[in-house]
């Protein structure tokens, strides 16, 4: 695999874990405006938003498996929360 290619893999990562670290912060947004808003859907949102900043904080250009981990586990729920909104 090329640099460029590696890049390109490693920011699509990036891009994914963003992605869905986004859409936690949307959910949050729009349950605690609710007139009783679910304390344990805003806890359990907020701890996803934390593992997936750990995830890509610890992501690095040289760890080719944990890019391809990223984008072969968390690809296919953003795909699919991307395509239902």
């Amino acid at each position: 695999m090329t640099t460029t290619e590696r890049l390109a893999r490693f920011e699509a990562a990036q891009e994914v874990l963003g992605f869905l670290m986004a859409v936690r912060a949307e959910w949050i947004y729009i349950e605690s405006k609710k007139a009783q808003p679910e304390a344990s859907k805003i806890a359990q949102w907020v701890a996803e938003q934390d593992a997936f900043f750990e995830i890509e904080d610890g992501l690095r250009f040289d760890d080719q498996d944990g890019i391809e981990q990223v984008i072969t586990t968390y690809g296919p729920v953003a795909r699919r929360i991307f395509e239902a909104r």
